[in-house]
């Protein structure tokens, strides 16, 4: 239809991607239009003899699209079709991207480096605002990087700002697709850099995770291709030491955290200085810092001075929208203080100004401490083993997630509850089990393959694995770097996080598993189990 030197389907369909590419992380309504646009375009190209030639010939294409077949297929189980068509919905881009960027004439080298570079490019952009934000310069209070994400979630950005870091890196050191210039090369190394900057000042757990694990074997495949024996083990040996110093490392703040005070009841004092009486609970084991938090708390001197302190009452909530007197009380036994007139003023103002953010430990107000993350995450568990409500902890109330979603394989192991059933039989799950969580935090599986369990039961989890590796094996992309990186971090997604639960997510992982695995020109002798005789 389009046949003009510069207006084609070709060049519609190059821009197209682009598009896609830069509204990953900044616009998910763009991201819809962009999809719109190559689909148009891919129907109004025609060429469909052409197209069908290729997916008799080239079945990873279908393999990874029948993903959403299956979800169609298990519509026979839902019990609400309407929450099972919306989940058709979010995943259709599994089945569009695959079909469109497999069957489309092939983009060359320098093509798919400019898609990644403008994908980069819009990483960047999105990190910098997002740190404006974070930073105060917007004039909006923000506490962390979640309430700073502004244009899609925080986990999935993280995932961007991974794969963005990789590449460049590729783009730098081993770059497959073309030789950048000195210019070029010293811009992607600040932006790289940056990046990095940007994913461990943020605190984005997960992404620091991905971070370290892809990060250790890129530098670990980079070590063992040293053609100096002398150097190459050497860097081998300081490489595998990292893993067991860092674990010595967290091992010394566990111990540290649980070098608790010791408590002698007897000795307690039973007055503040004011003769008001403390009241001590030797049943609530809490601890920050060491110390614990239930003992030598006098209400009444805290609400009367805190709230000459401060505009928040004592019986409100803080920022973070919990009670500001636990957040207080908590704070105070983390400076060491007793919870009594005497302890509230000597409160610095920016102390006051943290427990009004919502901060219940000291630690805490340095937003990028390394120490600080270890210790919260300590915490977590510390109170989950205590028996205490996880809600609203990441890490501790995904093991609930996760305990929940391994009953309901247990009850439908064989085919699952359906499509688009999977938050309605977690509701139920959480019921009668009698979950500790609150009802605000009942969420489903943080865990895509568990979802994929629960949803289809074991045949359809099983052909899911399959859709998602096979093609993979079949067109020998496995030695792919760009690709296995951005394929792998997907992949560690998968285990934290429903990926492709989201639109945003569905988009981000078809997008690049398409582009990269299909995308690219001189693939028409395609590896697949049905080659062409």
């Amino acid at each position: 239809m389009f046949n003009h030197r510069i207006i084609n389907h070709l060049n519609i369909y190059f821009l197209g991607l682009i598009l896609l590419a830069v509204s990953l992380p900044l616009s998910k309504f763009v991201l819809s239009v962009s999809i719109f646009i190559l689909l148009g375009n891919w129907i109004l190209e025609g060429e469909f003899k052409r197209k069908i030639n290729i997916l008799k010939n080239r079945s990873s294409v279908l393999i990874i699209s029948s993903i959403v077949i299956i979800h169609i297929i298990w519509l026979f189980k839902t019990g609400d079709i309407q929450s099972g068509l919306h989940d058709i919905q979010i995943k259709s881009p599994l089945l569009a991207l695959p079909l469109i960027i497999g069957t489309s004439r092939g983009l060359d080298k320098k093509q798919i480096s400019i898609i990644l570079s403008f994908f980069i490019a819009a990483v960047t952009v999105a990190s910098l605002i997002l740190a404006f934000i974070f930073f105060g310069f917007s004039g909006i209070a923000v506490d962390n990087i979640k309430e700073a994400s502004v244009f899609i979630s925080h986990i999935r950005f993280a995932l961007m700002v991974n794969v963005a870091i990789f590449i460049l890196a590729l783009f730098v050191f081993d770059n497959p697709y073309y030789n950048p210039s000195v210019i070029v090369r010293i811009i992607f190394i600040i932006t790289l850099l940056w990046l990095i900057i940007f994913l461990v000042l943020f605190q984005t757990l997960t992404g620091i995770v991905i971070f370290g694990v892809i990060g250790y074997f890129m530098v670990m495949r980079s070590v063992l291709i040293i053609k100096n024996l002398i150097f190459r083990y050497f860097l081998f040996v300081i490489l595998i030491c990292i893993v067991p110093a860092s674990l010595v490392l967290i091992h010394g703040e566990v111990i540290k955290y649980y070098d608790v005070e010791e408590v002698i009841p007897d000795s307690l004092a039973l007055y503040s200085s004011n003769n008001n009486i403390y009241h001590h609970d030797l049943s609530r084991k809490e601890i920050e810092n060491g110390k614990y938090v239930w003992i030598y708390v006098c209400e009444d001197e805290i609400r009367e001075e805190w709230n000459k302190r401060s505009e928040l009452n004592f019986s409100g909530y803080d920022l973070k929208g919990h009670e500001i007197k636990y957040t207080l009380v908590r704070f105070l036994t983390s400076r060491g203080l007793r919870k009594d007139s005497a302890a509230i003023w000597l409160l610095s103002d920016n102390d006051v100004r943290n427990i009004e953010k919502g901060i219940a430990n000291y630690i805490y107000s340095d937003k990028f401490s390394a120490k600080a993350l270890i210790y919260r995450i300590i915490w977590e568990f510390d109170r989950y083993s205590k028996g205490l409500n996880p809600s609203g902890h990441s890490i501790t109330q995904r093991i609930e997630y996760w305990k929940t979603g391994l009953e309901l394989v247990r009850k439908n192991f064989w085919f699952g509850v359906g499509t688009g059933d999977l938050q309605m039989a977690f509701d139920k799950q959480y019921e009668d089990d009698n979950s500790v969580l609150d009802p605000d935090w009942r969420l489903r599986a943080h865990n895509q393959f568990l979802s994929f369990f629960i949803a289809f039961g074991v045949f359809g989890f099983l052909y899911c694995v399959f859709a998602l590796f096979a093609p993979v094996v079949f067109e020998k992309k496995y030695c792919d770097a760009i690709f296995a990186i951005v394929f792998f971090i997907s992949i560690l997604s998968f285990l934290n996080e429903d990926t492709l639960e989201t639109h945003t997510g569905a988009t981000f992982f078809a997008f690049f598993y398409a582009l990269l695995l299909f995308g690219l020109k001189n693939q028409s002798a395609v590896h697949s189990p049905q080659k062409s005789k």
